[in-house]
């Protein structure tokens, strides 16, 4: 036996392959051929072997798992039709002559986000009417549109007070030029515009702008309530770290701040994901427990809260992906079942795919799902090897921390050019003093907003991002504490991640066998590793 046959696990696994081959086949791609020629070769082949063998074990144990392998070819075909729907689903129904100038009308769905060059912000509801001279019949677009504000010649920036109507639920009316933004363009996947629902952007300034005042929706109008309960209580810039670590809203975060936690490898505590929810969660079970609930009141109070703290963070891969395995495991938890971590995270990840198949190609949930992948396949393994080095106390905290590290490690060198070298170190102290903050964070705002009195609490909580704040510049400012590396071939990172596999405690086959398979995989990545270093993949 190679690995434990958790059927879900592998399920997700083979959805996610199925998205990435309709991507392949789509883009004409000669992976497409070559992966499904490699993988239908293999399958014939054992079983060809097993019926010219039929007394081998070895080929008899896969003829066993054929049920098994029925389900991973269900769920890749699954995948692969799921792409080919959605991509029928975010096909253009509006063509736009990109050199007529449309009267736009539409409503503001996300607080605008200012830039060295202009600003910009996503509007919806978008009905168009064709140029000035031309009157054509109003047609709505079926998609959001991205909208950039360019900043009048010779300055650098607007006034708040004439950003102040971009506020979510304000109606704005424009003339502007229309260009194609597709999800699907000719070589890659615009997740930005999946994960916003944009398929069009348009470029102008404010002076061609009409607001008009509209009703701000529910969640928006909770959102906007702490940001401005944080900037009458916390100086500007802890104001906008605050908020976005509460809801993952980045729009007013400090650039410096920003740097920094890139740096020295802690950005993720900006992004709304696990983290978040395990912090709520060890409150939530805390009060729970000191007013004896019981096990109904406590599951059903739990599924509130996260759900209403994941539609406030706007339901990003991330926060779904966190809420859902939380409640996975807190029901099997109070209802005395053996937990499974990994089929918990493996069947949000199905959900979540089911219902948004690009997923699969945004870096937030390749970065949500690895990070947590790496702790339930690789934590055990690397903690055991640290006890056994005399690491004591420390052995859990860096293992933890370890692992994650290890599976996203390649994706962020591909995504962004670098790599933390101080990350870990940077985790180990930050992490956990973030962790008090933020819980206290989320007590104080949640009281500010029911008895705004206790929102001056916050003044004094903002000292506890200043210590975070002041702790990521220190390890940032260490030189070299983040180096400048090449893209990583794909066939490289195949190698990594089959060998953290081979090495992780879901393997289960003899070391005999598991070792030289990890040597081998891991030896194809560092083959790639060193190759990108002079030649551009």
């Amino acid at each position: 036996m190679i690995a434990h046959f958790r059927l879900i696990f592998f399920a997700f696994l083979s959805l996610a392959l199925g998205i990435w081959l309709g991507k392949l086949y789509h883009y004409d791609s000669a992976w497409f051929v070559y992966g499904s020629l490699i993988f239908l070769g293999i399958m014939l082949v054992f079983l060809v072997l097993h019926f010219v063998f039929p007394k081998s074990k070895f080929f008899g144990y896969f003829w066993s798992l054929r049920r098994f392998l029925m389900v991973i070819v269900l769920f890749i075909c699954l995948g692969f039709g799921l792409y080919h729907i959605d991509y029928a689903r975010h096909k253009m129904t509006f063509v736009p002559d990109e050199n007529t100038n449309y009267n736009i009308c539409g409503t503001v769905d996300i607080n605008y986000i200012e830039k060295e060059k202009g600003i910009y912000f996503v509007i919806s509801d978008v009905s168009v009417v064709g140029g000035y001279i031309s009157a054509d019949e109003e047609t709505n677009l079926g998609s959001n549109v991205f909208v950039y504000l360019y900043y009048r010649e010779g300055e650098t920036s607007y006034s708040e007070e004439e950003l102040s109507k971009i506020l979510p639920g304000n109606r704005i009316v424009l003339t502007s030029k229309l260009v194609s933004t597709p999800v699907f363009g000719d070589k890659e996947i615009n997740t930005f515009a999946y994960s916003n629902n944009y398929q069009y952007t348009c470029f102008t300034n404010l002076d061609s702008i009409t607001f008009i005042d509209g009703e701000m929706g529910f969640w928006d109008s909770v959102r906007e309530h702490i940001r401005s309960l944080y900037k009458q209580n916390m100086d500007e810039k802890y104001a906008g770290l605050a908020f976005s670590v509460l809801v993952g809203d980045r729009t007013e975060l400090d650039p410096e701040i920003a740097y920094n936690f890139q740096i020295s490898g802690i950005m993720h505590v900006v992004a709304v994901s696990g983290l978040n929810t395990a912090f709520i969660m060890i409150l939530l079970l805390w009060a729970l427990k000191k007013a004896r609930a019981n096990r109904w009141v406590k599951l059903t109070t739990i599924i509130l809260v996260l759900l209403f703290y994941a539609i406030l963070c706007d339901m990003t891969p991330s926060i779904v992906r966190s809420s859902m395995m939380s409640i996975f495991l807190i029901t099997a938890q109070l209802f005395g079942k053996q937990r499974d971590d990994l089929t918990s995270i493996s069947l949000s990840g199905i959900i979540l795919l089911i219902i948004f198949p690009m997923y699969v190609f945004d870096l937030s949930f390749l970065l949500s799902y690895l990070g947590v992948f790496g702790i339930f396949l690789l934590n055990k393994p690397i903690e055991r090897g640290l006890t056994k080095l005399k690491f004591g106390r420390l052995a859990a905290p860096i293992a933890l921390t370890l692992s994650a590290t290890l599976m996203t490690a390649p994706i962020i060198i591909n995504a962004f050019g670098y790599f933390s070298l101080i990350g870990l170190l940077a985790n180990l102290v930050l992490v956990p003093l973030f962790g008090y903050v933020f819980m206290l964070l989320f007590c104080v705002t949640i009281v500010a907003l029911i008895i705004p009195v206790f929102g001056y609490l916050l003044w004094l909580l903002q000292w506890g991002f200043w210590f975070v704040d002041k702790g990521a510049w220190l390890f940032a400012s260490i030189p070299y504490a983040s180096v400048a590396l090449n893209k990583i071939p794909d066939w490289a990172l195949v190698g990594w991640y089959t060998g953290t596999f081979f090495v992780s405690q879901q393997c289960v086959a003899k070391p005999r066998v598991k070792i030289p398979l990890a040597v081998i995989t891991i030896a194809v990545f560092l083959v790639g590793f060193v190759l990108s270093f002079f030649v551009a993949f």
